[in-house]
């Protein structure tokens, strides 16, 4: 069973994104990085990703899923022919995947790091 690990909006300015969430949600930030925010909610988190936001096909929230190896996954969409957008990207708070589903909306995969 799949659990949704977090969702994250996309932000041209995470600066200003964090500090309007922060007075939104009383809460301070789990961390802030570069390009990549988190708060810890209760049962859930919510992010914040720094993104180009002209040039993105997409601009609005994204449910990711954990996923616990992140390529067993990978490997299981691939045989639905959903096809990976981009790579999968590694961070130090884990790897991130993103995926199309066949009505058009995005979706990711995150595996935490070990």
């Amino acid at each position: 069973m799949m659990i949704i690990a977090f969702v994250s909006y996309p932000v041209a300015n995470l600066d200003r994104a964090v500090e309007f969430y922060q007075k939104v949600l009383g809460i301070e930030p789990l961390f802030h990085r570069e390009n990549w925010a988190e708060f810890k909610l209760v049962g859930q988190r919510f992010a914040l990703k720094k993104e180009t936001l002209p040039q993105k096909e997409h601009a609005g929230a994204i449910v990711y899923f954990m996923a616990k190896p992140l390529q067993k996954f990978i490997d299981r969409l691939g045989e639905l022919d959903t096809e990976i957008l981009g790579s999968v990207e590694t961070h130090s708070y884990g790897k991130l995947a993103q995926f199309k589903d066949p009505e058009g909306n995005i979706f990711g995969l995150y595996e935490p790091p070990q």
